[in-house]
């Protein structure tokens, strides 16, 4: 969620155009979500060492998946007659609008 939410890979115009790809040397640092930063068998310390371009490591099933739970979240399921019947634009017009929503919600402290 990080990556859909802009904090990695922050303005960056795209994987043709990656501008500070990680690497071994200079490696992105993130708490593993397996554990929540505690230590355990997949990360061994806390945290996770990203050493190429993150967006590398989302395959489009999983890109997918999160914009139907998305959807799925506002009451439109992933079936027919529900998100896999509506338009593309349609979709990406409503996740738009509903982030300005949350933005000003927050920004104005508006619960709810």
């Amino acid at each position: 969620m990080a990556l859909r939410y802009g904090e990695v890979c922050k303005n960056c115009p795209g994987l043709a155009k990656c501008r500070d790809i990680p690497t071994a040397a200079e490696p992105l640092v993130m708490q593993c979500l397996s554990c929540d930063g505690t230590g355990c068998d997949e990360c061994d310390h806390g945290t996770i060492d990203i050493a190429c371009c993150p967006m590398l490591l989302v395959t489009e099933d999983v890109l997918e998946v999160m914009e139907y739970a998305e959807l799925y979240e506002k009451g439109l399921p992933p079936v027919a007659g529900g998100a896999l019947d509506q338009a593309k634009s349609f979709t990406d017009a409503c996740r738009i609008i509903w982030q300005e929503i949350a933005y000003w919600k927050n920004r104005l402290g508006i619960i709810g």
